[in-house]
């Protein structure tokens, strides 16, 4: 599952999966990454850095921890261990391709 405001990631992802067993979706809203069940998380965080917090706290809450990257820009790289404190597995700062966040994907399906 893919949070981000536009889709960048999500069709990315695709790509770098094509050849697996791997369903990329992507969502716009908090409620619709709550509401559906997901093997890990890729979060591009959003201007709304406290909701994001927010809805970590909460969602980290539940009894089944699915793993979860965030990516930020430099910008927002303070916010690196406050995530971390927050349950997120993988925080990626600054330049970012397809292939690097598909490695960190599968290493972290491979480490649960």
């Amino acid at each position: 599952m893919v949070f981000e405001s536009r889709s960048r990631w999500e069709p990315e992802l695709q790509r770098q999966f094509l050849e697996e067993p791997v369903r990329v979706r992507g969502c716009r809203k908090w409620s619709e990454l709550s509401s559906q069940p997901a093997d890990a998380i890729v979060i591009e965080l959003p201007s709304d850095a406290a909701g994001c917090l927010q809805w970590l706290g909460t969602f980290m809450a539940r009894p089944r921890m699915t793993p979860i990257i965030v990516t930020c820009s430099a910008e927002a790289a303070d916010l690196e261990w406050p995530l971390r404190d927050a349950g997120v597995r993988e925080v990626i700062v600054g330049e970012l391709d397809g292939e690097r966040l598909a490695r960190s994907c599968r290493r972290l399906w491979s480490s649960s």
